[in-house]
């Protein structure tokens, strides 16, 4: 995937606004709502039939099951193995008989389209995308709350009013803070949601939501990079070069929980502060810690899917493409290229710097069109590296 292809699939879903007007005006500043306009046919995003789509992972999705309701008269049922997308729906069916909304968690491989978008925007945000489905029952409520993350809903079925408060964003860390309560919603607007509208929420706005319908709807949820984030991959990029920064807290090992050696451990810390001042005043530094960041994040990705065993061989006449959800970064170390995709690291000599970039860069190509001054055996061997690591594959 490239940048003008991740922009692309992105705006397609956020029609008819557009692309940077949504990252510029809306990105963790304020809701967005494009109700009763399905220009771009989100309500088929994960296919016709929203249920059928899900209940058909009754294997993995069953025992994982998690719910939420404003006020409890009953404890939900318990999330269980089943033998059928029947039993599934019949368990999704006791939690709503007792008014709770069931909350499906890790919604991954519902559809092509679904999984090109939450990688698009992977690819945008620098950070992982999650997906999650809310199945609700006519009338149930969800309380007042706000979430960690950035959240785009798309209604899939039914109606939902949501509320949500009008005040700026809070950014809330990932983590609740200590004796945080229930938010106050305060004043708010009120949204009439049907399938195929989308709304953004911005982390930290609190909102509540009630089913005038049975209803389903995704929420994608990510977490744009925060400042916070890159100063902390900036002390974890250091840490790499700087040995002292990994050694033990205070002058043994249970230091810190016995509060002993206090200014051992003030010195070290403030020690530590000191040298990612210092070395934060270079620009190359900063470059290539950000770069050191978006590779781990690659890494922490699900793996690409393999390739079947008996593929035919590669040629030099062989024509490759990228995997839908493929993306990657190269860097450049001393002795190395490191190529970063999900899941995966490839280590490589430097000399192959050129063909690499080539390979990275072009979606679609033959063999024979990876340039440099290499042996048609170098271009089989990267070429057929990276279909195994289902980085490309093999245009039949």
């Amino acid at each position: 995937m490239i940048l003008r292809e991740a922009q692309d699939i992105v705006s397609k879903l956020l029609m008819p606004v557009p692309y940077d007007t949504f990252f510029s005006d809306h990105m963790s500043k304020k809701p967005l709502a494009l109700l009763g306009d399905n220009t771009g046919n989100r309500s088929l995003i994960i296919g016709d039939d929203p249920r059928a789509s899900i209940l058909a992972g009754f294997a993995k999705y069953a025992t994982e099951l998690t719910c939420h309701i404003r006020t409890p008269v009953a404890p939900p049922p318990k999330p269980r193995p089943v033998e059928s997308a029947a039993e599934f729906h019949e368990l999704i069916r006791q939690y709503h008989s007792r008014g709770y909304t069931v909350r499906i968690p890790e919604m991954t491989d519902l559809s092509p389209e679904l999984d090109r978008f939450t990688r698009a925007l992977e690819f945008l945000v620098g950070n992982p995308v999650g997906v999650v489905a809310f199945w609700s029952a006519t009338d149930a409520e969800a309380p007042v709350h706000y979430d960690e993350i950035d959240v785009i809903v798309i209604q899939l079925l039914g109606t939902k009013k949501w509320f949500i408060s009008d005040a700026e964003p809070m950014l809330a860390n990932t983590w609740k803070s200590l004796g945080e309560a229930e938010p106050p919603l305060g004043q708010h607007s009120i949204y009439d949601v049907g399938p195929g509208d989308l709304l953004y929420v911005p982390r930290g706005t609190p909102h509540t939501v009630r089913s005038t319908g049975e209803s389903l709807h995704l929420a994608i949820g990510f977490l744009p990079v925060t400042t916070r984030e890159a100063i902390t991959a900036a002390i974890d990029y250091l840490s790499d070069l700087d040995r002292t920064l990994r050694m033990n807290l205070g002058k043994q090992a249970d230091s810190y929980t016995r509060n002993m050696d206090a200014r051992t451990i003030l010195d070290q810390i403030r020690s530590g502060v000191a040298k990612l001042h210092q070395h934060c005043q270079s620009d190359i530094f900063i470059r290539d810690m950000l770069a050191h960041r978006h590779s781990r994040m690659l890494h922490d990705l699900p793996p690409l899917p393999r390739p079947e065993m008996g593929t035919a061989p590669i040629t030099v006449s062989s024509k490759v493409r990228h995997h839908p959800l493929a993306m990657a970064r190269l860097n450049v170390t001393a002795e190395n290229l490191d190529f970063r995709q999900p899941g995966d690291q490839i280590v490589i000599h430097r000399s192959v710097e050129q063909q690499m970039r080539f390979i990275k860069d072009t979606p679609e190509f033959r063999v024979a069109d990876i340039p440099g001054d290499v042996g048609d055996d170098i271009r089989v061997a990267l070429t057929s590296r990276l279909v195994s690591s289902g980085f490309l594959e093999i245009v039949q």
